[in-house]
């Protein structure tokens, strides 16, 4: 039987340290309640640090530097530039689980806009993690990485089909599945990346329906993801999308491997979202 995993009453989350990179931003705001329970550390750059809703994550004590915490539902908040390695060093270190979310997401970003975050910083993430001794590295990839597909009208996608992106930033995802890999190959490190989709409370758009992932199911997969035996998963690419009646995403492994059962649906929003019927995820056009 599929176990689903919501984040809540798992007595095996109590156990686990995870650092949790990006933490101010839209996905992470989306996904801390589903991670109470863990000893949380929360990292972003300085000046988006006080933005990382803590308390979300039912913290019981906001650490600092100097007074770091590791008691199970503790939250400790870290702010920090990654692009600085001696930084990611200390971040990683004592942890269990790097969750790392932090990148350029546009679509619209240039390489050198996405150089530094989406290349640089996850070589350094990994190569921190594999010094720390931690247990597994969860990268978060995105749909764009397969994006070409979807134009195509390739559907439903495979996880296990070659990478096909539709921009830059598809490409750079598709880095950082291929950097994942290879660290799960050549190293005892556990690697599993999660192509999220449409990361929102509500779908924003008809074209957006297929892609979407609703914050309950984000919740669940994370923490599959974070839970699962690292000697069964080794490494794992998976579609990051709820149960969406207009389906494009496989989503099959994720329910093998992660014990994902997603049960939201976007079509519940088909009749009050934007009507775009724009077929891919990103506008056609000159890369930047």
């Amino acid at each position: 039987m599929t176990q689903r995993h919501d984040g809540t009453g798992d007595q095996r989350m109590t156990q686990r340290s995870v650092l949790l990179t990006g933490a101010a931003g839209n996905v992470a705001r989306l996904l801390l309640p589903g991670l109470a329970g863990y000893s949380l550390r929360l990292t972003d750059r300085p000046d988006r640090a006080g933005s990382i809703p803590a308390d979300s994550a039912g913290a019981a004590l906001v650490g600092t530097d100097e007074a770091p915490t590791a008691d199970p539902g503790s939250v400790e908040v870290r702010p920090g530039d990654l692009a600085d390695t001696d930084f990611v060093a200390a971040a990683v270190a004592g942890m269990d689980t790097v969750v790392h979310l932090a990148a350029d997401p546009s679509p619209q970003a240039s390489w050198e806009d996405l150089r530094g975050p989406n290349f640089d910083v996850v070589a350094s993430v990994l190569e921190a993690a594999l010094a720390a001794g931690v247990r597994r590295v969860v990268l978060a990839s995105s749909v764009h990485a397969m994006g070409a597909y979807v134009r195509r009208g390739e559907v439903p996608i495979d996880p296990a089909w070659p990478p096909s992106p539709c921009c830059l930033y598809g490409a750079s995802k598709a880095f950082t599945e291929a950097i994942g890999r290879t660290y799960a190959y050549r190293t005892d490190l556990s690697v599993v990346c999660l192509r999220f989709g449409g990361v929102q409370p509500r779908p924003g758009s008809v074209g957006g329906l297929p892609s979407w992932i609703g914050p309950e199911d984000l919740r669940a997969l994370v923490v599959g993801a974070v839970e699962a035996d690292a000697a069964k998963v080794p490494f794992g690419v998976y579609h990051g999308i709820s149960a969406n009646t207009r389906h494009e995403w496989d989503t099959g492994n994720a329910t093998a491997d992660l014990g994902y059962a997603p049960a939201q649906d976007s079509e519940a929003f088909a009749d009050s979202v934007d009507p775009d019927e724009e077929r891919g995820l990103c506008a056609v056009g000159p890369l930047s």
